[in-house]
């Protein structure tokens, strides 16, 4: 059974992003049978275009591996339709898990925000960088901390893609200043919008402090609103909203006229400033290897609820979903090493074990890269 807090599908909105599936996303979505359905429903992305935001000349340069866009709101809703369809998978919506017990038998009981709870032998984590499941188990969460970086991002959208435009890529635009310490990244979504995120550091914010980014969350207050608390945004007043757009609309007429005059002044009323970037930096305690899983084998932990990343190299979705598809992995093996074709409980806590001890070794090299990419190049 699956659980989601949410009650309804997230709809495409200001507070959307873009997400672009690449070689490990795609070799996911074909594991799990479902690879041409998505090339369907998303949109290709063949080239990465370099966009002159002062002259508006455009320079594109093909991908090795074509990835396949998507908004968020569309890919949750694609992979919980086919997730539907298998008989043996059950989606329930509306409550999010607010703890994680054991039961006097040493089974799980899992406890929802609307006072339900659900008992059963095993448990999967997959609910976000400041996760319950991984706060519920102090063998797991004494290896996380949440580490911010000094980078944030401006997101805004356009209503309509740019004219002239190839929508078969992810655009890059530069400012005529470099000393202006900001770039743009703008996607093109299915649904017809251009996602537009203004990728700035501290050193944005300290030329420009109508730029700065909400505060940094204090750990006491760390998940109390999901999603919300990543994605947390300013400004949150109709009064703000115009200010920034004024402010926006005069930098980028100054140094990205081509693309302002591409968008169009009207994308900048959508602009909110979100906080900045964190990422989750699991470390082993008393001497033990990093593991996403319970040493009975209990629980485990997949996504950004054990490998949060930041969004500089776009792998936060590539990665969570290859960890899904590791850890059926994991279990088909250990069937097969023991020759059954029902799984066990036995045979579901050694994989989840197996996955949780080797599963770091993949995922922490591209956090790191990524946490990397998130400083400013300049000092």
């Amino acid at each position: 059974t699956i659980f989601e807090r949410s009650s309804d599908p997230d709809e495409w909105s200001t507070k959307s992003y873009t997400i672009v599936t690449g070689e490990r996303g795609q070799a996911s979505l074909k594991r799990g049978g479902c690879l041409e359905s998505a090339e369907e429903a998303g949109m290709p992305r063949k080239c990465i275009y370099f966009f002159d935001g002062s002259s508006g000349e455009r320079k594109c340069i093909p991908k090795k591996i074509a990835g396949i866009g998507f908004s968020r709101p569309l890919l949750v809703d694609f992979l919980e339709k086919h997730a539907s369809a298998n008989p043996n998978i059950l989606v329930k919506r509306g409550a999010g898990v607010s703890k994680v017990t054991r039961d006097a038998e040493q089974g799980l009981q899992a406890h929802f925000e609307d006072d339900t709870i659900v008992s059963g032998s095993h448990v999967i984590g997959a609910d976000g960088k400041w996760s319950k499941v991984r706060q519920s188990f102090p063998s797991l969460y004494k290896q996380g901390e949440v580490v911010t970086c000094p980078s944030y991002g401006v997101h805004m959208v356009a209503l309509n893609f740019p004219e002239g435009w190839p929508a078969d890529g992810t655009y890059v635009i530069r400012p005529k200043d470099e000393e202006c310490m900001f770039y743009i990244i703008a996607s093109p979504v299915p649904t017809g919008e251009l996602s537009i995120s203004m990728v700035c550091y501290d050193e944005t914010a300290t030329k420009y402090p109508w730029l700065a980014p909400p505060d940094d969350m204090v750990p006491e207050k760390y998940g109390s609103g999901g999603w919300g608390d990543e994605y947390s945004c300013l400004p949150s007043t109709e009064n703000s909203d115009l200010v920034l757009a004024n402010q926006l609309a005069e930098l980028f007429e100054k140094e990205m006229p081509a693309f302002l005059a591409a968008v169009g002044r009207d994308s900048l009323n959508t602009a909110r400033i979100n906080r900045r970037v964190s990422w989750l930096r699991m470390t082993g305690i008393e001497g033990k290897d990093v593991t996403y899983s319970t040493e009975d084998g209990r629980v485990a932990l997949i996504g950004d609820s054990a490998h949060a990343v930041t969004p500089s190299m776009g792998e936060g979705c590539n990665t969570a979903m290859e960890s899904a598809v590791k850890l059926a992995d994991s279990i088909l093996l250990k069937m097969k090493e023991r020759e059954i074709e029902r799984c066990t409980s036995e045979v579901l806590s050694a994989a989840f074990c197996e996955y949780g001890l080797s599963r770091p070794k993949d995922t922490q090299p591209i956090q790191e890269k990524s946490a990397a990419a998130s400083y400013s190049k300049k000092k």
